[in-house]
């Protein structure tokens, strides 16, 4: 707990506003709960008509507060990286056509992959819904995981049938 209180302290100390949680309705929820399970966002209203209101960092009465829906600590989840997810590994298949690779997902990638895609020289093809870079060897990111290549199929001999005797 005293590595969190010095990273909490750091953080305060360079961003005086830094949001631990919120307040809605009748409940503490950290950033990614309060978006994913109630469905709310800062700066709106909750169900019963009162504002979101965000729990800063650096008012000591809120420090010991613990999220409702996942019951982790706000004050942990701040120092362990301001309540942000971990990126998640996102599998894609590796396509060359001609002179350009493509990269299929099976699902829409996380904002951490698709920003790494991006800063690579990838670009979204709505049309083909794949993404394209026109590199000779592309850079794939880091969160992105390629499975690996099927084995080659071997040939095998010819079928040879004799005819029977009668």
């Amino acid at each position: 707990m005293a590595l969190a209180d010095e990273v909490v302290a750091q953080i305060v100390s360079r961003k005086p506003f830094a949001v631990l949680g919120y307040s809605a309705e009748d409940a503490v929820w950290c950033p990614r709960c309060l978006r994913s399970a109630a469905g709310l966002s800062p700066g709106r209203v909750d169900t019963a008509g009162r504002p979101v209101v965000p729990l800063y960092a650096r008012d000591a009465s809120v420090r010991e507060e613990v999220c409702d829906n996942c019951e982790r600590s706000l004050h942990e989840l701040l120092a362990a990286g301001r309540g942000a997810p971990t990126p998640q590994a996102a599998t894609a298949h590796l396509r060359v056509h001609g002179k350009s690779s493509a990269l299929d997902f099976d699902r829409v990638p996380p904002i951490e992959i698709r920003t790494a895609l991006k800063s690579t020289g990838w670009r979204w093809d709505p049309r083909l819904r794949v993404w394209w870079s026109c590199e000779e060897v592309p850079r794939v990111p880091a969160g992105v995981v390629l499975p690996a290549a099927a084995p080659a199929a071997t040939p095998k001999g010819p079928i040879v049938r004799r005819a029977r005797e009668q």
